[in-house]
């Protein structure tokens, strides 16, 4: 039997694009490259292998696919990230950025405001009427690259019930970002794309030409809405599952 044949004598053989994927992974490793390191230059990778420019891009697309490399328009291919994908599931209440994150976050920065509630905020909170809430912005960075930003409404009476000092910045980033997920046993996440390039005080963009939109609403115990976020993620540097499990059946 041929080498490239099955026990059924059906051929066995891989597309040109997807060897050549596996041989940049293989040169990935073997050279210790890191992330943020540039790979050679598209003509050099083709040279190399010996396939065409197209075939090349066709495996820099999968090792894109992969999280692993991020294509720079004008500039080449870098590492995103080696690090395995993660395998927590959407299903969690977490924050997203810190549960689906292929980097290490080190840099967060949040602004502070309070302003009256507009009508749908009203409307999703359940609120008789109109009422000041805390909105804030956070940034989020890894080695001085924005990776995501979260704009948030916040429940300040539920804030007060929890101690939080509202005039201390490090007191509400702790609770916007870690005792929230903690008091909230039940959350929505609408998951969608976003052009958006602009975010509150800051001229900085990041370079994805799309974003992940996570739409997310918080739920206390007694089935109120806490707090609504919108994040906005970099897909180059976030990995995003589900664990699905077959329902039981009546």
């Amino acid at each position: 039997m041929a080498e490239n044949e099955t026990s059924q004598g059906i051929p066995q053989r891989k597309y040109l694009h997807v060897e050549v994927y596996e041989k940049l992974y293989q040169k990935i490793n073997d050279e210790g490259y890191r992330e943020g390191d540039q790979l050679p230059g598209e003509n050099q990778l083709a040279a190399e292998f010996g396939v065409s420019r197209m075939t090349l891009r066709q495996s820099l697309m999968l090792l894109g696919e992969d999280g692993i490399v991020r294509r720079v328009h004008g500039k080449g291919n870098f590492i995103t990230s080696l690090k395995p994908r993660s395998t927590i599931g959407a299903e969690g209440v977490a924050n997203p950025v810190h549960g689906f994150s292929r980097i290490n976050i080190d840099d967060i920065k949040i602004d502070i405001r309070f302003e009256a509630a507009s009508d749908y905020v009203v409307q999703l909170f359940g609120y008789p009427q109109s009422t000041v809430m805390m909105a804030s912005d956070r940034w989020y960075r890894s080695t001085s690259r924005l990776v995501a930003f979260c704009f948030s409404f916040t429940d300040l009476a539920k804030m007060t019930e929890q101690g939080v000092d509202i005039a201390d910045k490090a007191a509400v980033l702790e609770f916007m970002d870690h005792t929230i997920y903690s008091l909230c046993p039940h959350s929505t996440t609408h998951i969608t794309l976003s052009t958006r390039k602009e975010f509150s005080l800051t001229p900085e963009q990041m370079a994805a030409p799309s974003l992940m939109l996570l739409s997310e609403t918080l739920f206390t115990s007694d089935g109120k809405p806490i707090a609504q976020n919108k994040y906005y993620l970099d897909p180059a540097y976030f990995d995003m599952m589900v664990n699905a499990r077959r329902m039981p059946t009546m």
